[in-house]
């Protein structure tokens, strides 16, 4: 740690990678996060330097992207930075307009110049992704950029000081005849939007390690941070690898604007192992101006760049990750705190304690006067806070009472009972003089237990209103899965934090958290049986459902890969629940189409306006 490591005494070369915290549509706080890290990387006497994908203008603009203006803005953003690149070289995302049509984009600047522009080929267009309705893949012969002159195409090459640069963006990365295969290089710069997913970091850095052995250059990846905008979570993690080793990483799920690395190697390694690279050699780089190489320099810096890999714990990269994205996206919806109804049951307790850590970690790590400059939309004098509600009627249990009172104490979360009972009576009232006869459990079961779920919720809608607060909706995926929730019930609310993970991993989460936090009230509720304690005489959620393993695998294998009804009920299963799982699947689309926003944290969601596009009204049924 600290300073960086001096490889020998022949001339060097510093290369940079930038996490950077962008929101869509932000160009004046975008350009400033990119200027700010092109100054650290000059005082740092980095030479060249990385950011993410699409960094000025957000990647996740959607249909904006449609709009010629957002083009027009980030082209005008382009040019503010291009003062300040003197004595650097910078590769920047952006969307770039030519002839017509659209391009994922990456501008390489430096030297107050545009040196060209590397253009996306492979474009996502699975789960989360859908860049070619936007944009247009990469040609196969060179473009030219008409106001600046500059060269645009795939895999471009650039001659810098004798050393060959070339640009990857993403999913170029992953294909065949990525760029660099088709074409040699010292330094490989790689631009990415890529989404936080439970079990992903590691395959991850095994592309960046293989690249870089593979093709015996130095490989700088450089990757978004944050929750940009609303569902998909960046953790950062921009890494710098040569000849099979990661030598520096940025940190992951930070609080910061961005975080940065460099990494310093002499002229004679870089040299020593690009004669390893069989790649072809470029007949025609593009020239780019640079000065001279110097020896040994003196360089300033106030940050140590090379911080450790974080562990592979997947419960507490699961937990940093959502705790990041609701901190975000409490401060860039101006909300005021946050509001949950704590019922005694793990989902609520999830949704609680994420709530809370976000607001711990955030005055930890950004400080107090950066955690003030978050929060300046909020009243003077005032803080966010959770604030958490056990909405009680004649079913609920002094125990689950109990166990909301005292995860709410051992957390530090304000709390708030009260008694619903009345309001559901005053109803039930109401609907018996139209019904003409009175209300029975045998006879009207799910209408009476889904009102107690409506019946909790205008009140938290109205603090929540009062407080300009957000109203978390506490179900998990596998209840979104099978629809095994209450329309404008347990439902409501602004955002689903954990409508993304499904309920056996929450079950592993919550024993790992108890554990790790020292909450023993937090291991009581997940040891005990799920109930919604919406029925008289005891109610267990698997008993309504099935066990929650294998509602996931049913799950998994249908949605993620794909297998028929037909084969669904060949595994081993018993075939009622397969039956049962196809069936709640089926008539439950209505359901997830009115969903509040959830977090994607693993291989697959639910969500019909992001990966789970099914349509409403299907016989997936008839095909078992």
């Amino acid at each position: 740690m600290g300073e960086a490591k001096k490889w020998d005494e022949n001339t060097s070369i510093r290369v940079g990678a930038v996490s950077l915290r962008t929101t869509p549509l932000d160009f004046k706080g975008n350009v400033e996060r990119v200027r700010t890290f092109i100054k650290k990387a000059q005082e740092g006497g980095v030479h060249i330097l990385v950011f993410p994908e699409l960094c000025l203008s957000g990647y996740e603009c959607g249909d904006f992207f449609w709009h010629p203006w957002v083009a027009a803005a980030a082209w005008e953003a382009l040019l503010s930075l291009l003062p300040d690149t003197q004595g650097i070289w910078a590769a920047v995302g952006m969307p770039l307009e030519i002839g017509g049509r659209l391009y994922n984009a990456a501008a390489f600047i430096g030297e107050g110049q545009i040196g060209g522009f590397a253009l996306k080929r492979n474009l996502p267009n699975e789960g989360v992704f859908y860049e070619p309705r936007w944009f247009t893949p990469a040609p196969i012969d060179r473009l030219v950029e008409p106001k600046s002159g500059a060269p645009a195409g795939y895999a471009l090459p650039f001659l810098w000081n004798g050393y060959h640069i070339v640009i990857e963006i993403c999913e170029d990365a992953w294909r065949p005849q990525r760029p660099l295969e088709v074409t040699h290089a010292h330094i490989a710069l790689c631009l990415n939007a890529s989404p936080y997913e439970m079990r992903k970091a590691e395959r991850r850095r095994r592309l960046i390690q293989e690249s870089s052995y593979r093709y015996h250059c130095v490989y700088a990846y450089a990757n978004l941070l944050g929750n940009e905008a609303g569902k998909l979570i960046y953790e950062g993690e921009s890494m710098i690898a040569w000849e099979g080793r990661i030598l520096g990483a940025t940190r992951r799920f930070s609080y910061e604007d961005g975080e940065w690395v460099w990494v310093e190697l002499s002229t004679a390694q870089l040299n020593r192992s690009a004669r390893k690279n069989t790649a072809p050699i470029p007949q025609n780089p593009i020239p780019i101006p640079s000065e001279p190489l110097r020896g040994e320099e003196t360089f300033t810096s106030s940050h140590d760049h090379f911080a450790h890999l974080s562990s592979n714990n997947i419960w507490e990269e699961l937990t940093e990750a959502i705790a990041m994205a609701l901190w975000d996206y409490l401060w860039k919806s101006h909300s005021r705190g946050f509001v949950v109804s704590l019922s005694g049951g793990l989902d609520s307790a999830a949704c609680a304690i994420l709530a809370q850590l976000a607001l711990t970690w955030a005055k930890e790590r950004l400080g107090a006067e950066k955690y003030a400059q978050r929060l300046s939309y909020m009243p003077k004098g005032q803080l966010p806070q959770v604030h958490a509600f056990y909405q009680s009627t004649a079913q609920s249990s002094k125990e689950t009472f109990r166990r909301a009172q005292m995860l709410a104490k051992e957390v530090g979360i304000a709390f708030y009972a009260w008694n619903l009972e009345d309001v559901v009576q005053a109803y039930e009232r109401k609907v018996e003089g139209w019904l003409g006869r009175p209300l029975s459990w045998e006879q009207d079961d799910i209408a009476r237990q889904n009102l107690q779920a409506r019946a909790r919720i205008p009140a938290l809608w109205m603090v929540a209103n009062l407080l300009g607060a957000l109203l978390l909706t506490t179900s998990n995926r596998s209840e979104i899965a099978v629809g095994y929730s209450t329309m404008d019930g347990d439902t409501s609310g602004g955002l689903a934090p954990i409508g993304g993970v499904a309920k056996a991993d929450l079950r592993e989460w919550g024993l790992w958290a108890a554990e790790r936090f020292g909450w023993p009230t937090l291991r009581e509720i997940t040891l005990s049986t799920p109930t919604a304690e919406l029925r008289p005489g005891g109610q267990a959620d698997e008993e309504d459902l099935m066990p929650y393993p294998l509602l996931n695998k049913l799950e998994i294998s249908l949605v993620r890969e794909g297998l028929s009804p037909r084969s669904l009920k060949a595994l081993n299963v018993p075939s009622e629940w397969a039956d049962k799982f196809i069936r709640l699947f089926e008539t439950s689309q209505w359901k997830r189409e009115r969903l509040a926003p959830a977090f994607h944290v693993d291989g697959h969601d639910l969500d019909p306006r992001g990966a789970g596009r099914f349509p409403i009204l299907h016989a997936l049924r008839q095909n078992s």
